[in-house]
């Protein structure tokens, strides 16, 4: 009970930060656009036309593909201004639970600090989760609605997506914990996510290094970082139903996770406040 009245509390704030309003905002104008942009006419049980945005198209499109294709889209703009999003909106629950106070008014009670941090990490991670899955599974309903089809993989990949936001909040929450800065470890935190797609071509940086040791550097830090350009890829292919070849990069982002998320745990907990 005391570790949910955490999660609670945490949510408290999080709702009342505007930016998880105006993204509920969003996600609840993205599905209305699906109900009036979408339209189809069906006669005598057969798929007679088909219209997007007012534009008719031509009957030898497929319809799932184009289901397929919309959902990817979205899947694709959370996965970049959703997560983007998100972390700047949680940005501020690490620092400000370290504020002389905050901090004092939790240690004080009998809860331990594992309880205290994983209760804030963890209700942070819900709320944006609750966010993300409320867009991709009322979006899904109204495309059922409207053209009969279902899609269990675009919900699939919405829980890929909620995992790389916890991924990366494991991350941020180790930087809070270091500065106290939200801003900081949220710019940090960006940086790593915009150096990510910089490791993948390592083959062609090797040529240009003066020395064996910098492409060892190089393998070290792509291995151990989260990658998210992959896990973005990782989404694509889910919502797309395509052949998945390797899951290493959501394996290894997440034993990263749990690294960053337990030495942040061991500081917190010999953290003098």
């Amino acid at each position: 009970m005391k570790f949910l009245s955490i999660v609670q509390l945490t949510f408290r704030e999080s709702l009342a930060k505007k930016t998880f309003i105006a993204f509920f905002g969003i996600s609840t104008l993205t599905c209305l656009l699906f109900i009036f942009a979408l339209n189809l006419d069906i006669v005598d049980g057969m798929q007679s036309s088909v219209s997007l945005f007012g534009a008719e198209i031509p009957a030898t499109f497929d319809l799932r593909e184009i289901i397929i294709n919309i959902q990817s889209a979205v899947a694709a703009l959370l996965f970049t201004g959703g997560i983007f999003m998100s972390l700047f909106a949680t940005s501020s629950l690490i620092p400000t639970l370290l504020q002389p106070g905050f901090i004092d008014l939790f240690i004080s009670k009998p809860v331990s600090r594992l309880e205290i941090l994983t209760g804030r990490f963890i209700g942070a991670t819900l709320i944006v989760a609750c966010n993300i899955l409320y867009l991709m599974i009322f979006s899904a309903i109204i495309l059922l609605f409207k053209t009969g089809i279902w899609n269990w993989s675009y919900i699939v990949a919405g829980f890929i997506i909620v995992i790389t936001f916890m991924i990366l909040y494991t991350l941020m929450t180790f930087l809070s914990l270091l500065t106290k800065s939200g801003p900081f470890s949220l710019m940090l935190t960006y940086f790593i996510v915009f150096m990510s797609p910089l490791l993948i071509p390592r083959d062609q940086i090797y040529a240009l290094l003066s020395s064996k040791v910098y492409a060892y550097i190089l393998d070290g830090l792509y291995y151990f970082l989260p990658k998210t350009t992959e896990l973005g890829n990782l989404t694509r292919l889910i919502v797309g139903g395509q052949e998945i070849t390797s899951w290493m990069p959501l394996w290894s982002s997440l034993l990263f996770a749990l690294f960053i998320l337990s030495v942040s745990t061991y500081i917190f907990q010999r953290k003098n406040f």
